[in-house]
């Protein structure tokens, strides 16, 4: 039942504003940072799936934990998780200049945090809808990507300026200020019948065992991730090879962003035409497009235009799975199942980080976007089939 007539939208459109503005500093200025560092792109890219290994075998933990009775709330949890990456930016500033292993160290560990937290914001908003409370996550996760569009073209033009300092500086401001949007935000742990919580707390296979159709959607999704991470993670040298530098990364970045609004802005309006399950599973094919397109594009211009396929791919898929993952889960399953969705774009970005730098290094950069368009359109086709 609703406790009030309040709307959570705006508070929730701050937390996904500035969690977004973290993450993409933290992820998508590594290499930038980094190669400042004195660290090789496949090093690099070793740091990343470090990272994010890591990050695979702690969110189904605590996912888990998460729905147990006893447990802090989403909301604590992601409190938690945030102020640990307000600490880690400040040990980057202190740690700039004094040595590639131990920047890669702190930078990992920011990766890691914002990983792990992914799946907690989108639970802070499922869990305040099932509560009956009035919430319009596809607009509010459309501030998200303004967040990613401003993070973006703000930081790339500072670093371009001021150099890879202004990163961690970034990460750590951003976070400070995600840390009050999350802690104004009302939120109360809901508590379910003792059945109901015994038979959510049963691991990965008895989860499994319940959805096995949506074990083999994960690896499409995996595939997926890995083609939009081959060219996230590594935009700057796109970018490069194109004639650009960081303020042109900038630039791309920040188009995609404010392009993906308009997906996520309009994504009710899809609702009524389509379900979620519809969008969620086309999605897909715009990855490997964007893939595809990336590696014709002959310079910078023609980079741009690319961007116009940002909100038919990643715009509509991350509102998308959300609401697949809500509709399709038992309520004692619903955060776990956030957390695995998640944990695909993890182990997709341990697959395309370690491989990226590799491929880049070995074959240059077109080699690696030839692999990501064959990735993008292999998980394509297994997302596409048709279930059960």
């Amino acid at each position: 039942m609703t406790s009030s007539k309040r709307t959570l939208t705006p508070l929730y459109a701050a937390v996904q504003f500035f969690f977004w503005f973290a993450y993409g500093t933290a992820v998508n200025f590594a290499s930038v940072y980094l190669l400042a560092c004195g660290l090789s792109n496949t090093a690099i890219g070793l740091i990343s799936a470090a990272a994010c290994a890591l990050s695979v075998l702690i969110q189904p933990i605590l996912a888990a934990w998460a729905d147990r009775e006893e447990s802090p709330s989403v909301k604590a949890i992601l409190l938690a998780l945030t102020a640990a990456l307000l600490a880690f930016g400040g040990l980057l500033i202190l740690a700039f200049g004094k040595g590639a292993a131990l920047n890669g160290l702190f930078l990992g560990g920011a990766i890691l945090l914002v990983q792990i937290g992914l799946p907690f914001v989108n639970a802070l908003a499922t869990e305040s809808l099932n509560a009956g409370e009035r919430l319009n996550f596809s607009l509010a996760r459309g501030f998200g990507s303004i967040g990613y569009a401003v993070m973006s073209v703000s930081v790339g033009a500072l670093i371009a300026r001021f150099g890879p300092i202004v990163a961690p500086w970034a990460v750590m401001a951003v976070s400070g200020l995600l840390l009050m949007a999350v802690g104004l935000f009302p939120f109360a742990k809901r508590h379910r019948d003792g059945r109901d919580a015994k038979e959510g707390a049963d691991g990965l296979t008895g989860f499994l065992r319940r959805y096995p159709a949506f074990a083999l959607t994960l690896l499409g999704c995996v595939l997926i991730y890995t083609s939009h991470v081959l060219i996230n993670s590594f935009v700057y040298q796109i970018v490069v090879s194109k004639g650009g530098n960081s303020e042109h990364m900038g630039i791309a970045m920040g188009l995609a962003g404010i392009l993906e609004v308009l997906s996520m802005a309009l994504f009710s309006t899809l609702l009524k035409w389509k379900g979620s399950r519809f969008w969620f599973r086309i999605s897909g094919l715009f990855f490997t497009l964007k893939a595809l397109c990336s590696l014709l594009a002959p310079n910078m211009g023609a980079f741009y235009l690319v961007q116009l396929i940002q909100p038919l791919g990643w715009g509509l898929m991350t509102v998308a799975s959300v609401y697949y993952v809500n509709e399709i889960m038992r309520e004692r399953d619903r955060i776990k199942g956030q957390a695995y969705m998640t944990m695909a774009l993890s182990v997709g970005t341990i697959v395309g980080s370690l491989c990226g730098g590799v491929l880049i290094d070995a074959l240059g950069v077109n080699g690696m976007l030839i692999a990501a368009v064959c990735c993008g359109g292999a998980g394509s086709l297994i997302v596409l089939r048709k279930e059960g």
